[in-house]
């Protein structure tokens, strides 16, 4: 099943060294030219997209292409800027990540609404891994492909060719292989994964993990992540509940 899916295209976080769009195209690039097949058993080159280089180039930030879980209602918004690649995205999210939103996203009345965008660190097949979530995400299906992308990471993240290990993911999500097939294909999500890449610029972002709540950078250097994190919700909560509010006067979130 994994081989009929489409094709496509390490080490902690690392800084963001090269310039924003350009590291956009040439990674993004990368995993066209193999998510089309380009080298995979004889196929040869790819059919050039003339829109790709352009796209990615003149890609805008856009907060709007961020991929939610939690109530619409929720007093809270997290914004979590990740790559599929990094590894400490993927020890972020196996604990911290998970017990939040079990905690605070998941839950009945949940106070918090979490937002995932993609950010493109540098790594070969962070793309292709991006790409497999979204085209999850038009089946509704983008939390369960994100998750396991990352907790089975090291399954995929340094192989030559991940098609078939991300493939694989897909499927076990339960996607249908046909419509996911064709998303990887069209590389339908593409403009999305450029647009937020820019946002997280627009935001300052310059390394994955990188958390906001409610707008408000989270530091997360020598502290345990759940413990702090959940911290700034609580005050967030008690602020909120008796009005003061300290973002109203530029102060930000504790």
């Amino acid at each position: 099943m994994a081989r009929k899916m489409a094709q496509q295209q390490s080490a902690p976080a690392h800084k963001n060294r090269w310039f924003p769009i350009a590291m956009v195209v040439i990674v993004a690039a990368g995993a066209y030219w193999l998510l089309v097949g380009g080298g995979q058993g004889g196929s040869g080159p790819p059919a050039t997209h003339p829109d790709l280089l352009e796209v990615l180039a003149d890609a805008e930030p856009d907060a709007s292409v961020g991929v939610p879980i939690g109530p619409e209602s929720a007093p809270i918004t997290i914004e979590e800027f990740y790559d599929p690649s990094c590894p400490h995205c993927a020890t972020f999210a196996g604990f911290a990540g998970k017990l939040l939103r079990q905690n605070y996203v998941e839950t009945a009345n949940a106070p918090v609404r979490w937002v995932s965008y993609d950010y493109m660190v540098g790594f070969p097949n962070s793309v292709a891994a991006s790409l497999a979530a979204r085209c999850a995400g038009e089946q509704g299906l983008y939390w369960p492909v994100h998750d396991l992308i990352l907790s089975r990471q090291t399954r995929w993240y340094q192989l030559a060719d991940p098609a078939d290990a991300i493939a694989e993911i897909a499927t076990q999500a339960g996607v249908d292989a046909d419509a996911w097939n064709a998303c990887m294909r069209e590389r339908r999500p593409l403009e999305d994964i450029a647009k937020s890449h820019q946002f997280g610029v627009s935001r300052g972002v310059n390394s994955t993990p990188t958390l906001f709540v409610d707008g408000v950078p989270v530091d997360l250097g020598g502290v345990e992540p759940y413990t702090h994190i959940e911290s700034l919700i609580q005050a967030r909560i008690e602020a909120l509940s008796s009005g003061d509010d300290p973002s109203d006067s530029g102060q930000g979130a504790p």
